[in-house]
């Protein structure tokens, strides 16, 4: 079966019937049909363009006419309007963009650095007496370049020239840096480029409806290189990060997972050291508002592995995000600062007690010393990626001292906190061990801690 039989019913065509040697050539030759009909569609909305038979028919532009007629979204048509516009003046790149050798972002990448060349007009190739360097001088091979470019091209059909030569083997990403280098080299420092102005930088971080934090914005080249490098090491996998059997399996956290837990890795980290600004006169954390009562019967049904449904005075909840569940927020006040409030019948505060730091820096540290980072079998996180974990919660009289207390990523501790493990601290050796759910292990013999992973089970 050839392309063209099956465009005409596509439908209809019984891809698992295909062989692989079919699919292997269908799939290349799809993909430049799909190039040469996105051109197709340029061109002819460049004519709607011209003609003006948008507005002829009650739009009120190209782009609005395209938006409604195909569902696609207003910022999208319009590009493809500008797009067309653009391709007018460069008849040479509209060639290879009908021709299916380079995509619609390509293209894009390449008109947009044509419309900054400077002295488009002029020639490329410098006179032999002229001093200063050209765009294609700059380049390592410049012979090369001029081979690519013509002798007689001017610089506006050189960059193009130029541009489509590498696109042959370059996707549109690593053309896009090829222009910029190239824009750089044509105009110098002379202009503040948008990519390198920082009073263009937008951040949002907006609470949806469904409780979650929406994030969108865009960043100059400085902060945004700074982002990447600090989100870059704290979001590659690690062999057991998202494991929940005890073993240093594969990490199978998507890339898009790994990059929001280094995102909330570093925001955790700089809530914790000393010189944040203040936030309505306190250092700013994470602030949750919960009965002690409600707490402590979420804790307690949580140690004896049931559920009962009591009397509650209503959920938990944070400043800017509104309720929480009562078992975020008992993960929460593991590791935290408590502040009691006495209130009265009708939740008005009558006494505000003494804010005291339920895990202290000393204790803190002994944590650290025998744990080594996240205890939880096959783990072994970093213990400044850690949080740490009352075995019985303090709401329930649980001490805070070493017998009582254990070290787990944020990852593993939503993991304890769900019930299906369970850790002690053995009378024995003092250090935590984990007894996994009946399906990990049937007999639910005990396990030691990450970093105590060569020791023999104790008799639980």
């Amino acid at each position: 079966m050839d392309l063209d039989e099956m465009l005409t019913a596509p439908k209809k065509v019984a891809a698992w019937q295909l062989v692989d040697a079919d699919l292997l050539r269908l799939i290349p030759e799809l993909s430049l049909r799909m190039r040469q009909l996105e051109a197709l569609r340029v061109r002819l909305m460049h004519q709607v363009d011209q003609r003006c038979v948008a507005e002829q028919v009650g739009a009120s532009s190209p782009g609005n006419w395209l938006a409604g007629a195909t569902t696609m979204a207003p910022g999208q048509a319009n590009r493809i309007v500008r797009l067309g516009r653009e391709l007018a003046k460069h008849p040479e790149v509209a060639a290879e963009f009908d021709s299916g050798r380079t995509d619609y972002d390509q293209v894009r990448v390449i008109v947009e650095l044509l419309a900054k060349v400077p002295d488009g007009d002029a020639p490329a190739r410098p006179d032999n007496n002229a001093t200063g360097t050209t765009a294609t001088e700059a380049d390592g091979d410049t012979q090369k370049v001029f081979d690519i470019v013509g002798a007689d091209a001017t610089r506006t059909q050189a960059c193009a020239r130029y541009l489509l030569y590498a696109a042959r083997t370059e996707d549109s990403t690593t053309l896009a840096r090829r222009a910029k280098a190239l824009e750089l080299i044509l105009n110098g420092d002379k202009k503040n480029p948008d990519s390198e102005n920082a009073e263009l930088n937008e951040f949002h971080a907006s609470p949806g409806l469904g409780g979650r934090v929406h994030l969108k914005g865009h960043l100059d080249a400085a902060s945004g290189e700074a982002l990447l490098t600090a989100l870059s090491a704290l979001s590659k996998p690690r062999p057991g990060a998202d494991n929940r059997d005890g073993t240093t399996g594969k990490d199978q956290r998507t890339p898009a997972q790994r990059r929001a837990d280094a995102l909330t890795h570093i925001i955790r980290t700089h809530l914790d050291i000393a010189h944040t600004p203040t936030e309505g006169g306190e250092k700013p954390h994470i602030n949750v508002f919960v009965d002690a009562d409600d707490l402590a019967a979420t804790t307690d049904n949580h140690h004896q592995g049931e559920r009962q449904q009591g009397r509650r005075r209503g959920p938990a909840w944070m400043p800017w995000l509104g309720p929480i569940t009562l078992d975020l927020a008992a993960r929460i006040s593991c590791d935290a600062d408590i502040t009691p409030i006495t209130m009265d019948p009708d939740g008005n505060p009558i006494d505000v007690g003494r804010t005291t730091r339920l895990i202290p820096r000393k204790l803190r540290r002994a944590l650290n010393a025998r744990d080594c980072g996240c205890a939880f079998p096959g783990c072994g996180r970093p213990a400044a990626w850690t949080e740490g974990h009352h075995i019985q919660h303090w709401s329930n009289g649980g001490p805070t001292n070493l017998s009582n207390l254990v070290l787990l990523c944020r990852f593993h501790h939503t993991t304890i906190h769900r019930g299906d493990w369970t850790v002690a601290i053995s009378k024995d050796d003092g250090h935590p061990w984990f007894t996994p759910p009946p399906w990990v292990d049937p007999h639910r013999q005990p396990v030691p801690a990450h970093n105590r992973r060569n020791q023999l089970p104790f008799a639980a």
